[in-house]
């Protein structure tokens, strides 16, 4: 499968599929858009893009361990029969989750709604990061944020972010292109945003973390988001 769909969508930007738990992680322009798993593909859907696939009788994902991830749906067995269908589903994708719909972008919830749905690994890094953060920056303010996915924190301007991703959670940086990094730990996201990968199993720059954490609270933002 991962030769298929490296043949019919390597046009692309960026594309490339990264190993993930049980499965693969579809990314282009560094943007997870698609899930691989047993021979099946999964695509990004939002409000608009989803009857598609539901016209189509296709379902939402389901981990083996998890809740239902209701944002991606199988792609119909038909679509890829045509390359040119393929790569525009894939191209609404990658629309779907780089853009978060206007109407949930602010809408906050409990941090632990965020999590819902992700395997037990990844659930149990994000409350290890949650927890790092919050020992940094006691007086933070801490939120879910349904459209951008993410846990932010406040104090008082929007400094950093815990978001999990299906194969790793990130611990983001608003400002983070301000930041040292001397240790070359933090990864673009964007042209201001910075944010380290946190990979169950892989160990943790925890020193570099805290300094980076306690950097970017003290930065005075030109600009703050949400």
């Amino acid at each position: 499968m991962a030769e298929f769909l490296e043949d019919r969508l390597g046009k692309l930007p960026d594309f490339e599929i990264r190993p993930m738990f049980g499965g693969a992680g579809i990314y282009a322009e560094g943007t997870m858009f698609g899930i691989v798993h047993r021979d099946r593909v999964y695509l990004k859907t939002n409000a608009s893009t989803r009857a598609a696939f539901a016209e189509h009788g296709m379902k939402a994902f389901q981990p083996p361990r998890g809740a239902v991830l209701k944002s991606y749906y199988e792609v119909p067995p038909e679509i890829f029969d045509d390359e040119t269908e393929l790569v525009s589903w894939a191209r609404r994708a990658l629309a779907a989750a780089a853009t978060p719909s206007r109407s949930t972008k602010a809408r906050t919830v409990a941090p632990a709604k965020i999590l819902e749905g992700y395997s037990p690994e990844i659930r149990k890094m994000a409350e290890h990061l949650r927890k790092l953060v919050l020992e940094e920056a006691p007086e933070a303010e801490e939120a879910g944020y349904v459209g951008w996915c993410l846990i932010g924190y406040r104090s008082p301007h929007y400094f950093c972010f815990v978001a999990p991703q299906p194969d790793h959670v990130r611990l983001g940086f608003e400002h983070g292109v301000r930041l040292r990094d001397p240790g070359g730990v933090l990864e673009p996201m964007g042209k201001q945003v910075r944010f380290i990968r946190c990979t169950p199993g892989r160990a943790l720059p925890v020193t570099a973390m805290r300094s980076l954490i306690r950097a970017a609270l003290n930065l005075t933002p030109t600009a703050a988001r949400p």
